[in-house]
């Protein structure tokens, strides 16, 4: 059955908002950023905190599924292994080169990332999945290979005025896009065409901005919200459809489960913070305890390939029944 007409939050208009098409995110970020860059370090901290670090803990849910404990022992070298091996191996690069170890998150960031807007594709019905997977991956890795070497490359053609009207205009029209989609008035085809050009765009602004960590949350912000908006949403109807209409007791393992996301999400946060050293000349340079959360994000990039594989068997059987509303 064709999954085109269905939905993975609640309602349409969620689903629009966070994961077809969540570009409210980056049009936010640029207008705080480009109207009060005294903000930009407190913006970045805060989201750090509640979109990236909680998407990371996220992953987390899975594995406090007791449903999965089997599998997770029949799969044990793979999922727990080899990602031991790869720690081992990244601790020893990282006292000759922490740069090394960054440049392999760079890489491994945007692999994951792509991968999610690829599978939103798929798991929608689109039926030129491979023609838009292809526009997906050649986008980000244009993107990334420029932005990369030339941070910002087109940051000197852009000034605050010129991008406060285009905002503006790009803000009545997403939301008025968004409005009448979840309202099913707009042609069935822009419901495949937002997430496509989510993927598109997600890599884009480290060609607009110079700082690669604000350029990371303007762009992959979208990618933070997509994730958390599907787990929590799965994680909601498997955990309904087990206790029924005892909503008690999925309250107190939801408080349970959001106390360890923030806690989770507070402590690599901070870890990452005390991870970075800035000298007189503003330049940076990153000590052992940022090595810490990149461990924790390098597991979240590889397990995610296992734990939404519907091929698997059990995966198909364990997270796919829950995915839509």
């Amino acid at each position: 059955m064709s999954n085109k007409n269905k939905i993975i939050t609640n309602n349409s208009l969620n689903d629009n908002l966070l994961i077809n098409f969540p570009l409210w995110f980056p049009i936010f970020y640029s207008l705080i950023i480009f109207n009060s860059p005294g903000l930009g370090s407190i913006l970045f901290i805060f989201t750090l905190f509640l979109f990236a670090e909680t998407h990371f803990a996220s992953t987390w849910l899975f594995f406090f599924d007791s449903e999965n404990w089997i599998w997770i022992k029949e799969n044990f070298f793979k999922l727990l292994f080899i990602p031991l091996y790869t720690l081992i191996l990244f601790i020893f690069i990282w006292f000759v080169s922490p740069m090394t170890v960054i440049f392999f998150h760079y890489c491994a960031s945007g692999w994951h990332v792509t991968k999610q807007s690829v599978g939103l594709i798929n798991i929608y019905g689109d039926k030129n999945n491979t023609i838009h997977s292809l526009i997906i991956y050649l986008s980000s890795i244009v993107f990334l290979v420029i932005g990369l070497n030339n941070p910002g490359i087109l940051s000197d053609y852009i000034g605050s005025k010129q991008v406060n009207i285009f905002l503006f205009f790009i803000t009545i029209f997403y939301f008025f896009v968004v409005f009448l989609n979840s309202k099913k008035l707009l042609n069935k085809r822009i419901r495949i065409y937002m997430p496509l050009l989510t993927g598109v765009l997600i890599y884009m602004p480290i060609l607009f901005f110079d700082n690669l960590a604000t350029a990371t949350a303007v762009g992959v912000g979208m990618h933070w919200c997509q994730y958390i908006a599907i787990v929590w949403s799965k994680f909601f109807r498997k955990e309904l459809s087990r206790n029924g209409l005892n909503k008690t007791k999925l309250k107190k393992k939801t408080y349970r489960y959001v106390l360890f996301v923030l806690f989770y999400s507070l402590l690599m946060t901070s870890l990452a913070l005390i991870g970075i050293n800035k000298n007189s000349s503003q330049n940076i340079s990153y000590n052992f305890f940022y090595l810490i959360p990149l461990i924790f994000q390098f597991f979240h990039f590889y397990i995610d390939g296992f734990i939404w594989k519907f091929s698997d068997p059990h995966i198909k059987k364990s997270v796919l029944p829950f995915m839509f509303y």
